[in-house]
């Protein structure tokens, strides 16, 4: 086994979880250094048969499954639930997302495994949380963007707009997981004890939004208030919510609007985007468009140096002088004047882009099955000790073997296993190679 010598080195994570958060707070803790061994049930995380390229791996589990070993076992068997027992024994970390209810049925909860080893440190992530009026639902990103609010806010007072580029409250659960589990190992250096951490898909949607979730009640609440008394009348009447709050624009949806020095353009050729954070970038901006604007020329950004019709005039006259270059010729112009600033670009470019290859921002890994496979790199660097695994995503099992072994089985005692269908272990298909491990 190819492996780092990350600051996690000799660190022992059981990652049980499945589809998305779990897995990448797993994968970031390989990218560590730690020893990852994915325990899974039978027929695998249900992630792999998501239009899968591989026999049992699909792109999407690929992608937060890279750096892990897998070992298949049944839990619901007496004699698999004696390896996990085994291999729990052995762990530091436990990563899990079960519905509330579910850990316990299987006999895999915290208060059960923390009496085997009572230094593990138990995550679990769930849709909900453990408490509350929504504990027992099942959710995915998608649900969680939504009733969190953040489907909403990026639609601006319009239809529901979900991030499909990618999973937001996953990847954001999944570092506040990977997050804790570094924490708690800290803390069990200072105090020798293992603990319980929890977090959800709903709780980091809440947690992401560190402005439409944050409210000065002085100035807030009252305006907060018209939009529930409309929203609540809306529904009584059964008109169309997203109407109702299309003619009465928050704080931010009329920021977004008015504000021209936060945007993509379109320009002679294609599109660049445009971020200035303060007025002397905005001042710098200016001086490049050739343009005027009262708002920018003291310290703060003056909304009230221009009137709506005034605004609406810049606005356009901006857009109008982008579309007069190309973006390159805009990109020379403003890296000149130390303006941040950048072209869109498509994903299938940056397969190639300096910067990308510079950084190492992506590695090739030789996948058992599918050949060379380019994937994201760590983005993480650290002086003291490497990052970035090695290892490509597992096949179903192809580590049950090599893992029973670390834990004292005997071959015989392993093919017995096997044969009695506790564990699954992978065998390479036909015309591959590779050694059963």
């Amino acid at each position: 086994m190819e492996t780092i010598r990350g600051v996690f080195e000799g660190v022992r994570v059981l990652d049980l979880s499945e589809y998305i958060a779990g897995p990448l707070a797993g994968e970031m803790l390989a990218d560590l250094g730690a020893d990852v061994v994915k325990v899974e049930p039978p027929l695998g995380d249900f992630w792999r048969h998501t239009a899968p390229v591989a026999p049992g791996e699909s792109r999407g589990f690929m992608g937060v499954n890279k750096g892990k070993r897998s070992i298949s076992i049944d839990l619901k068997r007496p004699e698999g639930k004696e390896v996990f027992l085994r291999l729990v024994e052995t762990a530091d970390i436990l990563l899990a997302n079960y519905r509330p209810g579910v850990a316990e049925r299987l006999g895999v909860d915290y208060a059960t495994l923390s009496a085997v080893n009572p230094r593990l440190i138990y995550c679990q992530n769930t849709a909900f949380g453990s408490a509350g009026p929504y504990r027992d639902r099942p959710g995915f990103d998608l649900v969680s963007q939504a009733m969190t609010g953040i489907m909403a806010f990026e639609g601006a007072g319009g239809l529901p707009h979900p991030i499909i580029t990618t999973s937001p409250t996953d990847l954001a659960a999944g570092m506040w997981l990977a997050y804790g589990a570094a924490a708690a190992l800290y803390h069990r250096e200072r105090t020798g004890k293992g603990q319980f951490i929890e977090t959800s898909l709903f709780a980091a949607g809440i947690a992401v939004q560190y402005r439409p979730m944050f409210s000065i009640e002085r100035l807030d609440r009252e305006q907060r208030e018209r939009v529930l008394t409309a929203i609540a009348q809306a529904r009584a009447e059964g008109r169309r919510v997203e109407e109702v709050l299309r003619e009465m624009p928050t704080r931010h949806e009329t920021g977004r609007r008015n504000n021209p020095y936060y945007k993509v353009y379109e320009t002679k050729d294609s599109y660049i985007a445009l971020a200035c954070l303060n007025n002397r970038l905005r001042r710098a901006a200016v001086r490049v468009l050739g343009v005027e604007d009262p708002r920018v020329e003291g310290d703060e950004f003056d909304t009230e140096a221009l009137s709506p019709d005034e605004n609406l005039v810049l606005n356009e006259l901006i857009a109008a002088i982008f579309s007069t270059k190309t973006t390159d010729e805009w990109v020379a112009a403003f890296d000149a004047a130390g303006v941040p600033c950048g072209p869109v670009r498509y994903t299938a470019e940056l397969f190639d882009d300096p910067q990308v290859k510079a950084m190492e921002l992506l590695r090739t890994f030789d996948h058992a099955v599918l050949g060379p496979v380019v994937m994201a790199n760590s983005p993480l660097r650290m002086s003291g000790g490497e990052t970035g695994t090695r290892l490509p995503s597992p096949a179903l099992g192809q580590h049950t073997r090599e893992v029973l072994r670390e834990l004292g089985f005997a071959d015989d005692e392993i093919e017995g296993l096997i044969a009695a269908e506790a564990v699954r272990a992978w065998e390479p298909p036909a015309g591959v190679e590779g050694r059963r491990d």
